[in-house]
């Protein structure tokens, strides 16, 4: 069974403003995500996009522990971690920006074993996804944190 059998669109049609169901927001003032990744280039080549295509406007920032991101230069409603290293910055900086903070936190994770998802929830992530990933399946979860969240709750 194919996904068009299931009835899966196997392509986003129009992305934002017009992605129905998935990304909510004010399609003119837009939706703010930073992300924030152990590997900026990767990040650039595989998760940026897809978030552009989609309508949302994105800030990319490395991971650091001597910089942490700067959560409050933009009103972000959602922020994003690309860890793709067991022992890399990423869940410290992780832990520190959701300290400061409220909106959604999401998790992509390369190669993760199970303590690595645990270890994502417990400094404060809202979600996971793991790479390589569809990218229906990555908008899809990032509309569902969006909707979760009140509207004070929105921005970072």
């Amino acid at each position: 069974m194919t996904s068009d059998d299931r009835g899966i669109q196997p392509v986003l049609e129009h992305v934002h403003p017009q992605l129905p169901g998935l990304i909510p927001g004010d399609a003119e003032e837009g939706i703010w995500v930073l992300c924030v990744s152990e590997d900026t280039s990767s990040a650039e080549r595989e998760v940026i996009p897809i978030l552009k295509r989609a309508g949302l406007r994105v800030d990319l920032v490395a991971a650091s522990l001597q910089q942490l991101p700067g959560v409050s230069h933009r009103p972000y409603q959602l922020v994003l971690f690309d860890i793709s290293l067991p022992d890399g910055p990423g869940y410290k900086v992780c832990e520190q920006v959701r300290s400061a903070c409220k909106a959604p936190v999401m998790l992509v994770l390369h190669g993760a074993a199970r303590n690595d998802v645990l270890r994502g929830y417990q400094l404060g992530a809202d979600a996971y996804i793991l790479a390589p990933f569809d990218e229906r399946e990555l908008l899809a979860r990032l509309g569902a944190l969006l909707r979760r969240q009140p509207a004070r709750w929105r921005t970072v």
